[in-house]
Formats: structure tokens, sequence, C-alpha cells
């Protein structure tokens, strides 16, 4: 599941600013992410570009989400903070990051309709 690339590497990624993966970027992940699992991360972050667009989420945002859902996989787990994501915590971060990010922007859509009805 991890090791299958979606996009071809040099393709640009909406999650790294519309440029190809660099090292710079990779850093953002702490080095313990590899290419294959930032494209899922990237399918997600395509697959959920309206609800980020009601919370207002830009993608500094989503990768800070992304290694905060990684960081308490790895602390219920007692894992070391470079040990790499495994295919259960691909599995755990993928499914924390849609489930949360669609539920805040379900509550922000009822809030914004409440406004509006006042």
């Amino acid at each position: 599941m991890a090791d299958e690339l979606i996009y071809d590497a040099k393709e640009p990624l909406e999650l790294a600013g519309g440029k190809p993966v660099s090292d710079p970027f990779l850093n953002l992940f702490y080095g313990t992410i590899s290419l294959a699992q930032i494209q899922q991360f990237e399918k997600l972050f395509r697959d959920l570009k309206v609800e980020r667009e009601i919370i207002n989420m830009g993608a500094h945002q989503f990768i800070a989400q992304l290694n905060g859902a990684f960081n308490r996989y790895q602390e219920h787990r007692r894992q070391d903070a470079f040990e790499t994501m495994d295919d259960k915590a691909l599995k755990y971060v993928l499914e924390f990051l849609e489930t949360s990010i669609r539920d805040v922007a379900k509550e922000v859509q009822k809030k914004a309709a409440k406004s509006l009805v006042r």
C-alpha cells in the first residue's frame, strides 16, 4: 500500500506549493515518511479541497495536522520519534485527517448557516 507511487515523482504536488518534491519539502516530515506516502497525503489533500476551502486550511496547516497525527500515533505506540511510518500508521493518519477535516468543515458550515438565519 505505502510503496506504490500514485503520481510521477517529478509531478508538481499541491501539497508542496505546486512544486515537485524536493529535499526541503521532505524535511517537513522529519525524514520519516516516504515519497509514496507523501503521494497518498497529496491525494487526500486534493480529495478534501472543498472541505479545506471551507475551513481555510492551506498546505502548511495540513502538513502540521499530518505530523501531529503521526506524532500522536507514535506516542500511543511508544515508538521512537524518528521511526519511519509503516502501513498501520499511514492508515491511521489518513483516516484521522479525513474524518477530522470533514467534521470541522461540517461544523463551520452549520455555524455559517445559523449566522445567516439570524
